[in-house]
């Protein structure tokens, strides 16, 4: 039995829970098809994925599939298609072996579409492409085709087609009905294969088949096939394509040979992680592993201590089969990381803050208080649930004022995160409205400054210091001594200057600027007191630079919506009131218009329930959100 790992991936409302509704349906695990609408898909079970109509969690689903050339296991990843959960995609990449790339008919490219082929061109996962809804969409499909050529950096390969009565027809089960021109393209990306085709008038080798087959894993070739995922026209043709395409080879680096994809709890397993093996290894060579890291064992490694069970069945496993997804139970001495291989816990010690997504700090924030101070560790627990199966989440526990604050992607993320949490229990929890992060930055400037203060009727000084305050490129804070001072009054200069920089004019930590110290005549006399003297006239003098030279800044959101063309009007005079500056309106076919825009994050809170309220539940949206000295939003100045 051959094991396939398939990604899904489309942008939101593209149809790829529903493709992999039909797929199971197919495959015969299921005996009839769920629809998002019912909200009884196998994918998505979560009530906020019922409610919503859209993917929160990655899903995992293993099939059987017979094809002319061999039987395979399919282990079908159905990942979720909102920007919100964005991590949760780009930690399967190393372990997804082929992805299917869900396009909708009758539009260009989507934004998250788009993102995520840039994300699995990077990691090199062969990709094959299917244009999805053509049953209500026929031949509009040029567009889609355009803007991924443009987007791919090549022409992709169309191969399906309508014969004269209007029968969809694919290539690999009739190759012979499609044109020459499209077997050229088979093999055009490989200089050998068509030299060989060429020195074989007679055709005995089908080379057409064999570009089709080894084009997508090198990079050259993208396929692309049609139909629809609700009526299940095109959706086996799919996979044997799929099955066809040389498969990303799997990866072999230091380590141990276990990739972790995802983390999930439940009352039977309790923590347990869906981890992709690299190569066949024991449990008992595991612990070998763990051996020539001089790791401190704890008890559970003695032997059959690994707790591997099949996805299926529950039963336990001691073999571990390369590219077979198999669940792992959490114990004290491993530690799993999404997107990471599987570590050992060394030395006796934990993980040290080591969640992957402290990459890119977060601005979305809500504060959380307990009703009833003595039930914080209660939900401090379900909390730590949360953060420990999405590391999206952050959380901050403030131990000076009791409170948690709890970090997400975005406002929907936060929003579903606060939900789950509350679920099946009568504990009440206060929680404040979304928090946006802002800071001060310093305007174009280069200013020289004298600061020196005197206390005790005059006679005692801090000292003259002349120094230059000047913007950066950049959010950094920067203190650069172009003189030789004493270690002491060097750390006083720059605790005094960071603290300085924690309030601004707006109220808001200050960044962008750099201190430079061009010289500084110290006074004679008691040190402690020149020091307390140097960080009141540093406070003073700073701070005094901050109004007039400040403006207040934000993170920017760039907006993608679908809309009913009856529905533009209205939808442009709301973000009309958010400020937002439209960028593009394109009209799209079935009376749909494509429309972007931007607008500071603070100004489209709320834009996405408004929306479904606006235009009856129909419009969609996709917001992505960055903050970084390239990417903002200026608030006020």
């Amino acid at each position: 039995m051959k094991f396939r790992t398939v990604g899904i991936f489309a942008h939101i409302d593209s149809g790829k829970t529903t493709l992999t509704e039909r797929i199971l349906f197919e495959a015969g695990k299921i005996s009839a098809v769920g629809s998002i609408e019912d909200g009884n898909t196998e994918s998505d079970s979560l009530q906020e994925e019922i409610e919503r109509g859209i993917s929160i969690r990655t899903t995992f689903h293993s099939i059987p599939w017979k094809t002319t050339f061999g039987e395979f296991q399919i282990q079908i990843v159905d990942t979720p298609g909102h920007i919100d959960f964005r991590n949760q995609v780009t930690d399967l990449l190393p372990a997804m072996e082929t992805a299917i790339v869900v396009l909708e008919a009758g539009t260009v490219v989507q934004s998250q579409a788009r993102l995520v082929m840039e994300e699995l061109l990077l990691a090199k996962v062969p990709m094959v492409f299917f244009i999805n809804k053509l049953d209500r969409f026929g031949e509009e499909y040029l567009d889609t085709l355009v803007s991924l050529e443009e987007i791919l950096g090549g022409a992709p390969v169309t191969l399906f087609q309508r014969d004269s009565e209007g029968k969809m027809e694919y290539f690999l089960k009739a190759p012979a009905r499609f044109p020459k021109a499209v077997k050229e393209e088979l093999i055009s990306w490989n200089d050998d294969l068509m030299i060989s085709s060429w020195n074989d008038p007679s055709g005995q080798t089908d080379f057409p088949m064999i570009g089709l087959h080894a084009g997508p894993k090198e990079g050259k070739l993208y396929p692309v096939y049609g139909g629809s995922a609700k009526t299940g026209e095109g959706v086996r043709e799919l996979l044997d394509l799929v099955l066809w395409t040389e498969p990303k080879e799997p990866l072999f680096e230091e380590g141990i040979p276990v990739l972790v994809l995802s983390r999930r709890t439940n009352e039977e397993l309790g923590r347990y992680s869906v981890v992709y093996p690299t190569s066949e290894i024991t449990t008992k060579a595991l612990d070998g592993f763990a051996k020539k890291t001089n790791t401190i064992l704890p008890v559970f490694y003695e032997e059959g201590g690994f707790s591997f069970v099949d996805p299926e069945t529950l039963d336990p496993i001691s073999t571990l089969l390369p590219g077979k997804l198999v669940l792992l139970k959490e114990n004290s001495g491993l530690i799993s990381h999404p997107g990471k291989r599987l570590q050992f816990r060394t030395n006796g010690e934990g993980p040290k803050n080591s969640n992957p997504s402290d990459r890119i700090p977060s601005p979305f924030s809500v504060v959380i208080e307990p009703e009833h101070s003595n039930e914080k560790e209660f939900w401090l627990c379900r909390l730590e649930e949360l953060t420990w199966e999405d590391p999206g989440y952050q959380l901050q526990n403030k131990e000076d004022t009791g409170q948690l604050v709890l970090f997400g992607r975005g406002e929907l993320h936060l929003e579903i995160g606060i939900r789950r949490i509350r679920e099946r229990t009568e504990k009440k929890l206060n929680f404040s409205s979304i928090n946006i992060a802002k800071i001060e930055l310093l305007k174009k400037m280069s200013h020289k400054v004298a600061l020196e203060h005197r206390a005790f009727e005059d006679q005692k000084s801090s000292g003259a210091l002349i120094a230059v305050l000047e913007d950066t490129a950049d959010f950094s804070k920067q203190i650069a001594f172009e003189v030789s001072l004493p270690e002491e009054v060097k750390n006083s200069i720059e605790t005094s200057f960071q603290e300085a920089c924690l309030h601004g004019f707006y109220g808001e930590e200050v960044a962008g600027l750099r201190f430079r110290i061009l010289s500084y005549e110290m006074p004679k006399g008691d040190l402690q007191t020149t020091l307390t003297l140097l960080k009141v006239a540093i406070l003073a003098g700073v701070k005094e630079l901050f109004p007039s030279n400040t403006y207040l800044v934000g993170p920017l959101t760039e907006v993608d919506v679908m809309v009913d063309a009856d529905h533009l009007g209205v939808v442009l005079s709301d973000l009309s009131r958010r400020n937002a500056k439209v960028v593009s309106i394109l009209e799209a076919v079935a009376g749909k218009s494509h429309l972007k825009a931007n607008a500071p994050a603070q100004n489209l809170l709320g834009f996405s329930g408004a929306l479904r309220n606006m235009t009856k539940g129909i419009g969609i949206s996709w917001e992505r959100t960055a903050f970084t000295s390239e990417f903002h939003a200026v608030l006020k100045e």
